[in-house]
């Protein structure tokens, strides 16, 4: 018998790191626990943080991708996000990074 991750099935069929993946069935946890004590969903609207090393993955993609670096920095945010396949949190994540190290921060 295999050994069955819903986190890691769920985070390789939607594309997603491991982290977010995780992040979405704890969320859907919570609801589903909140419908069944009869209460309502919690109101606060969710937000998608990317994880560390996803940034550092978009960051070492850009450098090696051929219009590299300065096109993560300043190409358009949806064109960066789908040419990288990231989610745009993580373009601004990387950007923030990046310009964090060229003032040194």
């Amino acid at each position: 018998m295999s050994d069955f991750d819903p986190v890691e099935e769920l985070a390789g069929r939607a594309g997603v790191s491991r982290a977010a993946a995780q992040a979405v069935l704890e969320a859907l946890a919570a609801m589903a626990s909140e419908r069944a004590a009869g209460q309502p969903a919690a109101a606060a609207p969710l937000a998608f943080v990317p994880a560390p090393g996803d940034v550092d993955a978009l960051i070492e993609s850009a450098a090696q991708h051929p219009l590299g670096l300065e096109f993560l920095l300043h190409g358009e945010l949806g064109a960066v996000a789908v040419t990288f396949g990231a989610h745009a949190f993580t373009v601004d994540a990387a950007r923030s990074r990046l310009r964090g190290k060229a003032e040194g921060v």
